[in-house]
């Protein structure tokens, strides 16, 4: 199975990209991230995320499924998280598809064609530091199916 990281705006370099890409290169599973270009800041919010949410929107096919990060998302384990990416990919689902909102979130549309909405946590982060929550979540949910001790802290 795939896992995309879809993400609005661009990720500078520096410390978040390194840890990006650090926990990334530590799985054995097929992870790519595709940056999604910002809508114009000169139009309204809800223009923005409709606009970027087509964009989204259209990296997706009948063999996807998508997850929404969000701050009204659910709030999972990691266990419970690794254990929906095996359901997921035991389901046969092609490409699991996780959309970072930009500047003003995610759209209704994204959340509405969204399979889950995942949250990490009830407070508002930046895109840029959620791509290394979600790297590092996606690195512990590899080790917690391989039985690597990292997740366990040792």
């Amino acid at each position: 199975m795939q896992l995309v990281i879809a993400a609005i705006g661009r990720m500078k370099r520096g410390p978040a990209a390194e840890l990006v890409a650090d926990y990334l290169k530590r799985t054995r599973w097929d992870i790519t991230i595709k940056e999604l270009p910002d809508a114009p800041g000169n139009v309204s919010a809800e223009a923005r995320t409709a606009r970027e949410g087509q964009a989204i929107l259209a990296l997706l096919d009948k063999e996807s499924r998508l997850v929404a990060l969000d701050a009204r998302g659910d709030l999972l384990t990691s266990e419970t998280f690794a254990q929906s990416i095996q359901t997921h990919q035991q389901r046969g689902v092609k490409k699991l598809v996780f959309a970072i909102g930009g500047q003003d979130g995610l759209g209704d549309a994204v959340l509405g064609a969204a399979h889950t909405r995942l949250a990490f946590g009830t407070m508002i982060w930046p895109h840029q530091l959620v791509r290394v929550l979600l790297a590092e979540q996606l690195y512990r949910a590899y080790t917690i199916t391989v039985g690597h001790p990292y997740h366990l802290g040792h």
